[in-house]
């Protein structure tokens, strides 16, 4: 039972996470948090909230745990008055939650100041191998769009 990039999956004995590449031989770099790890595909299996039948991606019917929680609006994040490592940590965990909930993108307010926290962002996602790729707002430079 192959799963796809962004599928949510339960990693037997650690929890539910996503899928952020799918490996030879039967392996998956699976999310869960701010963490990441090799799994194999007998360690994983479909979450409770998807029907008895179908499958997130395999074009079956698929309730989620939160119904229509991104599919109207862009997620966003907003960094003010945090710290570089806090504003990072934060953006792992809003990203994590926004690849959950089948999210094809999420804005990043990073303000405009100095730069510190936008500079930081930008290393860190180049990183992350579920961003295809991230841009900063053209109307407005404090924010960074970034789509998964």
């Amino acid at each position: 039972m192959p799963f796809q990039v962004g599928e949510p999956v339960v990693v037997r004995g650690l929890g539910t996470g996503v899928v952020r590449e799918v490996r030879r031989g039967g392996r998956y770099l699976v999310a869960i948090g701010a963490a990441t790890m090799v799994c194999a595909e007998d360690r994983l299996k479909a979450p409770k909230s998807v029907r008895k039948g179908g499958r997130a991606g395999s074009g079956l019917p698929v309730q989620t745990a939160t119904p229509g929680a991104a599919a109207t609006s862009t997620p966003t994040l907003d960094l003010h008055g945090l710290t570089v490592e806090e504003a990072l940590q934060r953006v792992d965990e809003r990203l994590n939650q926004a690849l959950l909930d089948g999210a094809g993108r999420l804005d990043i307010v990073h303000g405009k100041g100095r730069g510190l926290i936008r500079a930081a962002l930008q290393r860190h996602l180049q990183q992350i191998p579920s961003v295809r790729r991230f841009e900063i707002d053209a109307r407005n430079p404090g924010v960074t769009h970034l789509y998964l």
